[in-house]
């Protein structure tokens, strides 16, 4: 293959290469427009055409430089003064075997558009990425506050409740006492009703049958009114004879100790007013005398 050949198949092989590969960029340009914006690849698509236009305007000018070597080696043939003398060095050649200056240029140009097409793709991978975590973050956000929301209402419904339960229990605490005491207001009202003032008119024997009428009734209230107490755990205690408590007994006096008598000093010698426990708890001391 002469040198003629040689060169023109590099020039053209060059430009092809830079040419091609500004068609391929140019798809990736379109595609990234929806994304990236109008304005960005209009101007990318300028870029593109500028470097088209410099790689025809360099074509054009290499074609033209290997018209010029192709007049040279006909001179050189006819004349025989294009032999490189003995000794010189390569440069000094009308042609040189290495890729031009322009070659060179044009592929860079041609691997930094492929570089920035694949940069934009992987930028609107990324935007797409990113978008996509942020919306689930807002969802996630919006789950949360809504929970937050609810949890606090129901809180604060609870804390109400919670509140007139409790005033309630306060209120009420005693229903159920002061319903088994309603028995014993009954018996006391008739127990009443079975003495009255025209009664001190009566006969001897009248009055003592309503005596001994009301003494049985009150009697039969004070046995309600200790099941009562039973039932809701409020307890009666005597302490007479026992040994003196402060827990639960109050002196009000002190008794000397009889002569010949068995009581030991310290013990409970008179009870004038019996005691009550709520459930092992004294609600009310017994009033006692205590043996001195």
């Amino acid at each position: 293959m002469s040198v003629r050949r040689v060169v023109t198949q590099r020039v053209v092989d060059s430009a092809r290469r830079v040419v091609g590969a500004a068609l391929e960029s140019a798809p990736r340009v379109a595609t990234r427009t929806g994304t990236l914006g109008t304005a960005r690849a209009v101007a990318t698509t300028r870029m593109i055409r500028e470097r088209v236009r410099t790689t025809e305007r360099k074509v054009s000018a290499k074609m033209g430089a290997v018209g010029s070597c192709r007049g040279f080696a006909a001179g050189c043939g006819r004349e025989g003064a294009c032999e490189t003398p003995v000794g010189a060095p390569a440069g000094a050649r009308g042609f040189s075997t290495e890729k031009s200056e322009g070659e060179a240029t044009s592929e860079e140009e041609a691997k930094e558009s492929e570089s920035d097409a694949e940069g934009g793709d992987g930028e609107v991978d990324e935007l797409s990425r990113l978008r996509g975590e942020l919306e689930e973050k807002d969802a996630k956000v919006a789950d949360l506050t809504d929970r937050v929301l609810r949890t606090m209402a129901e809180m604060e419904n609870l804390r109400e409740r919670t509140r007139r339960q409790a005033e309630d229990a306060k209120k009420f605490a005693i229903q159920g006492f002061c319903k088994d005491l309603l028995d014993v207001a009954d018996n006391l009202d008739r127990a009443i009703a079975t003495v009255t003032e025209n009664d001190a008119e009566a006969d001897l024997e009248a009055i003592k049958a309503k005596l001994k009428s009301f003494h049985e009734g009150v009697v039969m209230t004070e046995k309600q009114l200790a099941s009562v107490f039973n039932k809701n755990g409020v307890t009666k205690f005597n302490p007479e004879g026992e040994e003196f408590d402060a827990n639960a007994h109050m002196a009000l006096f002190n008794v000397p100790v009889p002569e010949g008598s068995d009581a030991k000093p310290g013990t409970i010698a008179a009870v004038t007013k019996t005691g009550y426990s709520l459930h092992e708890r004294v609600i009310r001391a017994a009033e006692v005398g205590v043996y001195q």
